[in-house]
């Protein structure tokens, strides 16, 4: 959010404030306290249950939460309603293309009970209004194709105001190995018109385990720049927490594993509006130019006069034709 980056922004990128958490796994409860004054959040806070066989017991008061298995299984009741939910085997056991999960959204002025076996993570942010309980089974769950090449991914959208929620609007991104998501670039902190004004928090999961010999493990790159002051950088793991204040957030998951992040947004009453970045917005132009070659399967080989007609059909500078010849060439197509 705006008021999110005038005041953490500069804190991050001189690193005084580290948006990077390395969850440990064990710890229960309130992760990212959006009233921590080292929490570089206002209003959204995430946090994770560890269950064993114990009951959780809590009221929501003024925030609504969101509750989304990763791992076992839990009951769950809410105002007397009882849930039943799972994820035997956690989130990569459905596989690329498909989705085993689910959410349940519990409004503000609620009690609500949870108890079950493995791991729950929650978002949290204060409720515009007060709402209906809401559960989307992962038999209700879509998944979404995002993108092309190296920058597709699948998007599961779980809870947003358009079905359930006030304010929280919460989903999951799968990336393949070496993929991008976040790409072409885009914010959605208010910086500029055209764009709503939310704060983010990535639950980064690898579907690769760290073994006792290895000494890395799975990783990828999480980036948090605003073209201005802050250009940052961060090695991500398995269970890595990642508070967004605003500004472009892209990931890239490394070859080793396919990575897979729960991701949750709030703000103060708009609805999400993501404002791609122009400069890179050519991407979706490539993206267009690769399923159409893709329609034809047996065109392989470009003439470079038909190439050139292919890039006239859209407002390309010399570099960006150029960028798409090499992108072209890696995908097999032959441009002489």
């Amino acid at each position: 959010m705006k008021e999110t980056m005038r005041k953490y922004a500069e804190r991050i990128a001189w690193n005084e404030i580290n948006p990077h958490v390395r969850y440990d796994g064990r710890t229960s409860g309130l992760i990212l306290d959006p009233g921590q004054e080292e929490v570089p959040l206002e209003i959204l806070g995430f946090g994770i249950y560890q269950l064993e066989n114990n009951l959780i017991i809590r009221e929501t008061k003024e925030k609504e939460v969101v509750l989304v298995p990763q791992d076992g299984e839990f009951e769950a009741e809410v105002n007397g309603k009882k849930f039943d939910g799972k994820r035997t085997g956690g989130p990569f056991t459905a596989g690329p293309g498909q989705s085993n999960a689910s959410a349940l959204y519990i409004p503000c002025n609620a009690r609500f009970s949870l108890r079950g076996n493995g791991e729950v993570a929650y978002f949290e942010a204060p409720a515009l209004k007060e709402k209906s309980l809401f559960f989307l089974s992962s038999k209700e769950v879509k998944v979404l194709s995002r993108g092309d090449w190296i920058w597709r991914r699948d998007v599961v959208p779980l809870i947003s105001p358009k079905d359930a929620s006030s304010n929280l609007i919460i989903g999951e991104t799968y990336n393949p190995p070496g993929f991008w998501s976040g790409t072409p670039i885009h914010q959605h902190d208010g910086q500029s018109s055209g764009e709503s004004n939310h704060e983010e928090v990535y639950y980064h999961r690898f579907h690769l385990t760290k073994s006792s010999g290895d000494q890395f493990g799975p990783y990828g790159v999480q980036l948090l720049m605003d073209g201005i002051k802050l250009m940052k950088a961060f090695l991500i793991g398995d269970k890595s927490i990642f508070a967004i204040p605003g500004g472009c957030h892209p990931v890239v998951a490394s070859p080793v594993s396919e990575l897979l992040y729960l991701w949750g947004l709030a703000g103060r009453g708009d609805e999400l509006v993501m404002r791609d970045i122009p400069e890179f917005l050519y991407l979706k132009s490539f993206e267009e130019i690769f399923k159409n070659l893709e329609r034809d399967e047996t065109k392989r080989v470009l003439s470079k006069e038909s190439f050139k007609n292919l890039c006239k059909a859209y407002p390309f500078t010399k570099e960006q034709s150029d960028l798409l010849a090499v992108m072209l060439r890696e995908k097999g197509y032959e441009i002489e």
